[in-house]
């Protein structure tokens, strides 16, 4: 066991030796949770959260009309959003004068259409001029909304159709045709700067007859948004952490480790601790980054404690299986960001799992990412051990199995003479 501790100790001494690839994975988060901190206006630790009703007509029979028209379906957005539907204009510009809603909200017919054939679209908002606070937020979410769907429609680019069909869930069949999909959206990830103005969608905003005031204050969006981004952060830092695997590699110093009287296994193992060490060490930092920036409160010290540590275990196995399956450094940045990427859209860091559907949410079910946002967002939320149980239990049945599988393939890579 002291020998094991020293390796360990060995190899994160080394890796903090040149922070700059940890430091650049944490600031990713941190700068997406700024982003959304400051389009939302707010931290998380708000106590007296109104909320915020709304009138749509959705005349879109596409997935982005249903998803804009069924944000509430999430059991946070529940909690501060009410959507209401109208059937056409006329309905709605009356119940707005009759009811309490803060805007209204007309999505035209074939927006999913045209924004996956890269068309320009525009969405109108009505604001209630007799309320003072929720218009304005209503009015700044629908313009944040439409500048990310606008994003993720040009990031397509031409590639809508295949989209459209996998939500009907046609597709599903090609492996191959769905990773090539997934590789070439990663790619288009990858130069975002390019594709970021201008919006495809604008947002045409009025006013029309008074409502009754609406409640004063502001939705709490970080417990939803920041577990998110912090998860994907995680799931770099392991993958570019356990890289190094394969630089020792190709160096000859992991050869020799391996040659030691130790034993492969023991050797293996540690440097897998090690990383697993520089992933809990970023897992506190974000906690705290996050409780101190963003006013996020994590619950009880126990179950969050479990939490982070499930989570650090599904981390360092995912990252130590894909090294375990590519041959060079660059395959595994490649391959792991996209599996990292896939899991994040289908898990729920940029959008909640519950507006899909629910064939869709049943693949999301079996990435750790799921679990791994459901755990922390409980927490956040104000839950304690019988609300995050469950999903612990399982992302420790994911980490082991990960892990276990990561060292058996390096092992076999070892005896082979490949590694």
């Amino acid at each position: 066991m002291r020998t094991l501790a020293t390796l360990v100790l060995k190899d994160v001494r080394r890796r903090f030796a040149d922070p700059a690839a940890l430091l650049l994975n944490l600031a990713i988060p941190l700068v997406m949770a700024g982003m959304m901190a400051l389009a939302f206006g707010g931290r998380g630790d708000s106590q007296r959260t109104p909320v915020l009703h709304l009138l749509v007509v959705n005349h879109d029979e596409g997935p982005i009309g249903r998803a804009l028209a069924n944000a509430q379906q999430n059991p946070e957005a529940a909690e501060r959003l009410e959507i209401r539907q109208a059937k056409s204009r006329e309905e709605g510009l009356r119940r707005l004068r009759e009811e309490e809603a803060a805007a209204l909200i007309l999505i035209p017919k074939n927006l999913s259409a045209d924004l996956f054939d890269g068309r320009n679209v525009e969405l109108e908002l009505v604001k209630n001029p007799a309320a003072s606070i929720m218009p304005v937020i209503a009015q700044q979410g629908v313009e944040v909304a439409a500048l990310y769907i606008s994003i993720g429609a040009r990031l397509l680019d031409g590639r809508g159709p295949r989209i459209a069909g996998l939500f009907e869930g046609k597709g599903w069949d090609d492996p191959q045709a769905i990773a090539l999909l997934v590789t070439e959206l990663y790619g288009r990830v990858r130069g975002v700067d390019d594709f970021l103005i201008p919006p495809l969608i604008e947002v045409k905003t009025g006013d029309k007859e008074p409502g009754e005031e609406a409640d004063k204050g502001r939705p709490n969006f970080m417990i939803w948004m920041f577990p998110g981004v912090m998860i994907m952060g995680l799931l770099f830092t392991a993958n570019t952490q356990m890289r190094d695997l394969l630089r020792e590699g190709e160096t000859g110093t992991l050869r020799r480790q391996l040659a030691a009287p130790l034993g492969a296994v023991r050797v293996l193992i540690a440097k897998i601790v090690s990383v697993a060490a520089v992933v809990a060490i970023a897992t506190v930092l974000l906690l705290l980054v996050g409780r101190w920036a963003f006013g996020m409160r994590w619950g009880p010290v126990a179950p969050l404690a479990a939490a982070s540590a499930a989570v650090v275990l599904a981390a360092t196995g995912f990252a130590a299986l894909v090294f375990s399956l590519v041959r060079t450094e660059r395959q595994g940045d490649a391959f792991g960001g996209v599996l990292i990427m896939l899991m994040s859209l289908l898990g729920g860091t940029l959008f909640p799992p519950q507006i899909v559907p629910d064939w869709m949410e049943g693949i999301a079910r079996l990435t750790l990412t799921y679990w791994s946002h459901g755990a922390l967002r409980d927490l956040a939320a104000g839950g304690g051990w019988d609300k995050v149980q469950g999903e612990v239990s399982v992302l420790l049945i994911i980490g082991l199995v990960l892990t276990l599988a990561g060292v058996m393939a390096l092992r076999h890579r070892h005896l082979r003479g490949a590694l």
